[in-house]
C-alpha cells in the first residue's frame, strides 16, 4: 500500500478507500509516529466516517476488527507506546458513537442498543484502569488518553442508552482515575473531562445531590507534604472549577453545588 495515496485522499471530496487501506489504518491506529497515527490515520478515519466515505460493509468491518482485537485494553498494564493504541482507539469509538446517534448519517444505528451499551461500559472500565496520564510527548506527540476517553464518554452521555446506572459508573470510574493520577494535568485533560459532566447535567443523567456526594468523597489535603496528593487535589479543584463555569454559563449551576465548590475548593490555594 502506498502511504502517499492515502494522504492524497485527505484532500479529495469523495475518496474511495480500499479494504487494504482500511486494514492498514486499523493496524496503525497507535503508530508511534504522530504523522502517521494522528495526521494520517486519525484524520482519515474522521473524514471517512463524518463525510460518509466508507461503505457500510467497511464500517462494520472496522467495528468488528477493533472489537475483536480489543485495542481499547491493549497492554493495559503498560505505559508508553502501548497507550497510543488505547488512546486513539477511544477516538475511533467516539466517531462511532457520533455517527451511530446521528439520524442523518449513513451509519445511523450501525450499533444495536446492546452493542452501544457494551461500548459505553467498556469506555468507563477503561477510564478506571488507564494508568498513563501523559498529555503531550515531544517524541511521540499526543497521548491524551484521559482527554480522548472523555470525548467519547461525553458524546455517549447524549444517548438514551447511557442510562443513570452508567452515569453512576462514570462517577465511580472518574473517582478511581483521579485517585490514581500521578501528576498535575497540564494539557487540558480536566477541561475535556468536565464536558462529560456538563452533558450529564444537560441530559439529566446525574442529580445535583449525587454530584455533591461524589465531590465529598474526595479527601485530598491540599497542604500535605506529599506532592502527589497536592497534584490530585488541584486536578479535582481545576475540574470542579471548569464544571462550575460551564454550568453557570448554561444557567444550570445549582446553588448547593456553587456554594460547596466555592467553600471547599475555590477558596483554597
Amino acid at each position: 500500500m502506498k502511504i502517499q495515496e492515502l494522504k492524497d485522499k485527505l484532500t479529495e471530496s469523495t475518496p474511495i478507500y480500499t479494504n487494504e487501506e482500511i486494514n492498514w489504518m486499523l493496524n496503525h491506529i497507535g503508530d508511534p509516529d504522530s504523522l502517521i497515527r494522528d495526521s494520517l490515520v486519525c484524520n482519515s478515519l474522521g473524514k471517512g466516517f463524518l463525510e460518509e466515505n466508507f461503505s457500510l460493509d467497511q464500517a462494520h468491518f472496522m467495528i468488528e476488527k477493533i472489537k475483536t482485537k480489543n485495542t481499547l485494553f491493549y497492554k493495559i498494564d503498560e505505559t508508553g507506546i502501548p497507550t497510543l493504541t488505547r488512546s486513539f482507539t477511544c477516538l475511533f469509538w467516539d466517531l462511532i458513537i457520533k455517527v451511530n446517534n446521528d439520524s442523518e448519517s449513513e451509519y445511523f444505528k450501525i450499533l444495536t442498543d446492546s452493542e452501544e451499551k457494551e461500548l459505553f461500559k467498556n469506555l468507563l472500565v477503561y477510564l478506571s484502569k488507564e494508568s498513563d496520564f501523559t498529555g503531550f510527548s515531544k517524541k511521540y506527540g499526543w497521548f491524551h488518553a484521559v482527554a480522548h476517553c472523555s470525548d467519547a464518554i461525553a458524546d455517549g452521555m447524549k444517548s438514551d442508552n447511557f442510562d443513570p446506572e452508567m452515569a453512576h459508573l462514570f462517577l465511580s470510574s472518574t473517582y478511581k482515575m483521579l485517585n490514581r493520577v500521578d501528576r498535575r494535568f497540564i494539557d487540558g485533560e480536566e477541561y475535556r473531562l468536565s464536558d462529560v459532566f456538563i452533558e450529564a447535567f444537560k441530559n439529566q443523567k446525574i442529580s445535583n445531590e449525587d454530584f455533591i456526594s461524589w465531590i465529598k468523597s474526595f479527601d485530598f489535603n491540599p497542604y500535605a507534604p506529599d506532592l502527589i496528593e497536592f497534584y490530585r487535589f488541584n486536578n479535582v479543584k481545576s475540574l470542579l472549577e471548569n464544571i462550575y463555569v460551564k454550568l453557570n454559563s448554561l444557567s444550570l449551576l445549582n446553588v448547593s453545588i456553587k456554594d460547596y465548590i466555592e467553600e471547599h475548593f475555590s477558596k483554597k490555594e
